[in-house]
């Protein structure tokens, strides 16, 4: 089935999961939020963010390549793809190249996504190092996979390492929609220029909603239930969970609102070890309209944060 156009709403989710970056970054004026409690908040969203961007990247490269071209890789072992960076800016200058090992009725390979030693940037953003993504089974089919690992990678001189994996569960395409269920599973750890480290372990199930006629309607769903874990630049333990599901809808990040439309996740610090967590709750809304408003609540004190689009 075509569905290279529908999917290219999905390079939409590291943008508006980032969203939530911009929050702390403009909690620091409040008198909710003190710098530790940003920080803590900061780093689940930081490596939510930063996993995320590797995930559309990956996308980005897999559901914008033609079979032909896929075929092409099988057949002569490798090849190189150009002109993406039209489709994903973040691509420009990156060399990429796939390596297909598969057969036409059950491809699987490899896409490196290399920016080089020196780096390239776009956007502000410098990335360096290779994104390599191991890919099983054809795109968008029940039970087809994509591994994502890294090899000298970093993004703003923050290094990753470790592992980003999509199992796509399910998909269906009408004359209306294409809808698609992922399981998501990342095992990935942040290294800043002081050598801290931010680590986290999640796990999430994503429905995608894409709606053919009024595109911008379409929505990307992370569903309740799913969460992560690891552990603070200081150290401290955090636990997230998605109490409610997080609704990111396209006309909204179209329009320069990179956060959710609705949806809550809780938040929980440990910072010693027999410590009472601080329990943080991130409110996105009700969903009817577009708006770069989130409630923040803890130890019974309730703010909402209006975020611009500089993170002010």
């Amino acid at each position: 089935m075509k569905i290279k156009n529908a999917i290219n709403m999905k390079s939409l989710s590291a943008a508006t999961v980032a969203g939530i970056l911009m929050l702390t970054s403009c909690s620091k004026n409040n008198d909710v939020l003190n710098s530790v409690d940003s920080q803590n908040v900061n780093s689940e969203s930081v490596s939510s963010s930063t996993s995320d961007e590797a995930s559309d990247l990956g996308n980005s490269v897999i559901t914008n390549i033609s079979d032909s071209k896929l075929a092409g890789a099988r057949v002569a072992g490798s090849v190189i793809i150009t002109g993406l960076d039209g489709k994903d800016g973040r691509l420009k200058g990156a060399t990429i190249t796939i390596s297909g090992t598969g057969t036409k009725a059950a491809p699987s390979g490899t896409i490196t996504i290399d920016y080089g030693t020196t780096g390239i940037t776009t956007n502000g953003v410098t990335r360096k190092g290779q994104i390599i993504i191991t890919y099983v089974g054809r795109r968008l089919q029940p039970n087809s996979t994509r591994t994502i690992s890294f090899n000298g990678f970093s993004r703003n001189s923050v290094a990753i390492t470790g592992t980003y994996a999509v199992t796509v569960n399910d998909s269906t395409l009408t004359n209306t929609d294409l809808k698609a269920t992922l399981n998501h599973a990342t095992n990935i750890t942040l290294t800043f220029p002081d050598n801290t480290t931010i680590t986290r372990v999640a796990s999430f199930t994503e429905v995608w909603d894409y709606i053919i006629a009024t595109p911008l309607q379409s929505t990307i769903t992370h569903k309740a239930n799913g969460g992560a874990s690891g552990t603070t630049r200081k150290g401290a333990h955090y636990e997230m969970a998605i109490t409610k599901d997080i609704v990111f809808r396209a006309d909204c990040f179209a329009a320069g609102m990179a956060l959710p439309i609705s949806g809550t996740k809780i938040i929980s610090v440990t910072t010693a070890s027999g410590a009472t967590p601080v329990v943080y709750t991130l409110d996105f809304g009700s969903g009817v309209t577009c708006n770069n408003t989130c409630t923040v609540s803890f130890n019974g004190r309730t703010k909402t944060v209006t975020v611009s689009n500089d993170g002010n």
